[in-house]
């Protein structure tokens, strides 16, 4: 009986595991069904170059000439360095940037068959998905797996402002913005000379607390973990200070929590900002930070 209902159980959990799993996809390089080390994320800052703004996509490490597969079948569409598959009914749209391709328009592929070539100089393949006019997060559930993320995003400071001007947490006053510092890290090491690269994290929240009673409910204002936010967007999440990861050089992620935030809705006094970071596998970095208000 005991054997039974064991049976039972495994059996369930299965089923409620398997449609995930089904709809996922594998790796575009091998092995297949082994994670690798990523050092861009989806909505990552971009200041130059084709993909300025929003990063639409993932970065996979791989030495230049690494083979890059379909991940699933469909007919090609090449554009320059770009492989992009068409699946024909219910699959993921996929696209492989950054390859030396080594098909042809309108050729047919099956599963895991070569496509091309990490170019040289790329040093990684940049990999989107696009649903439903836009493109949607490569990491969320029930995209690229296997993925496992057991690092924790950081959030080293935070900054109230007026006008461009830091202001002293110790004596905010007026109508403010407030801007915090927050990155993840890979749960995988990144080789040399990207070994330092940060990323995003897929959503930031804040609240307002003074002892143990809430003064301000939770807001997100930042949320990557589906959907590519449109450009017209880009300087309202990052704030000035943000820049981007480059070869032996770690970059910076600052983002908006609150755009104008009138202090005077709040009584002088002190009060803690807590902020939440997290990521596409609900890690949560949690950081509190106090300030007083000193309105005349």
């Amino acid at each position: 009986m005991r054997g039974s209902l064991r049976f039972l159980l495994a059996f369930a959990v299965l089923a409620l595991l398997v449609p995930a799993a089904a709809s996922s996809y594998s790796w575009p390089i091998r092995p297949f069904y082994q994670q690798h080390a990523i050092r861009g994320y989806f909505n990552d800052p971009r200041l130059s170059g084709p993909e300025s703004g929003f990063h639409f996509g993932v970065d996979i490490t791989a030495p230049d000439g690494t083979p890059v597969y379909a991940i699933e079948a469909g007919r090609v569409r090449v554009h320059g360095q770009t492989v992009s598959v068409f699946p024909k009914r219910g699959g993921h749209l996929l696209s492989y940037w950054h390859v030396v391709p080594a098909v042809v328009k309108n050729q047919h592929v099956r599963p895991h068959q070569l496509v091309g070539h990490v170019a040289v100089g790329a040093e990684h393949v940049h990999l989107a998905e696009y649903k439903d006019g836009t493109y949607v997060n490569p990491l969320r559930l029930g995209g690229l797996a296997p993925y496992i993320d057991d690092t924790v995003p950081q959030i080293p400071s935070l900054t109230f402002s007026s006008f461009g001007r830091p202001i002293q947490p110790e004596a905010v006053t007026g109508v403010v913005d407030i801007t915090a510092e927050a990155f993840d890290t890979s749960p995988i090491v990144i080789p040399f000379p990207w070994n330092q690269a940060i990323l995003t994290p897929a959503l930031i929240r804040w609240r307002i607390v003074q002892g143990q009673n809430t003064i301000r409910q939770w807001e997100t204002p930042v949320d990557f973990r589906t959907f590519l936010l449109p450009l017209n967007l880009y300087n309202f999440v990052y704030a000035p200070g943000t820049f981007q990861n480059k070869a032996g050089r770690r970059g910076r992620y600052e983002f908006y929590l609150a755009h104008q935030f009138d202090t005077r809705v709040l009584p002088n006094g002190s009060y803690v900002l807590q902020v939440d970071a997290l990521d596409e596998q609900e890690n949560v970095g949690q950081a509190s930070f106090a300030f007083t208000v000193t309105n005349a």
